[in-house]
């Protein structure tokens, strides 16, 4: 499963040389629409999406919050749809 954590606009770099310090900006880049998620590894990456996309990912997205157990005071990142969600602690489950 992955997790849809942001809808960013980024500038695709395409036919600019990297490598030369004066092409670094955003010249002759051109405007794109795009995910970036969270897949099964854990690894972030960035997909290009269309305009017309942007409603149905945006129902999709996941919010990045720290939690802190209040039995054994460990803190813990989680991610979670609402603000009002809460996970269980990875801690006290052992």
């Amino acid at each position: 499963m992955e997790y849809v954590i942001s809808i960013a606009k980024r500038y695709n770099h395409a036919r600019t040389h990297y490598k030369d310090p004066r092409n670094r900006g955003i010249k002759g880049a051109k405007q794109i629409l795009g995910i970036y998620f969270i897949n099964e590894d854990g690894k972030l990456r960035f997909r290009k999406i269309s305009r017309l996309m942007v409603p149905y990912y945006r129902a999709r997205l996941w919010k990045r919050r720290k939690f802190v157990c209040l039995e054994c005071g460990y803190t813990f990142a989680g991610l979670v749809k609402k603000e009002t969600d809460s996970l269980d602690c990875p801690n006290c489950d052992i």
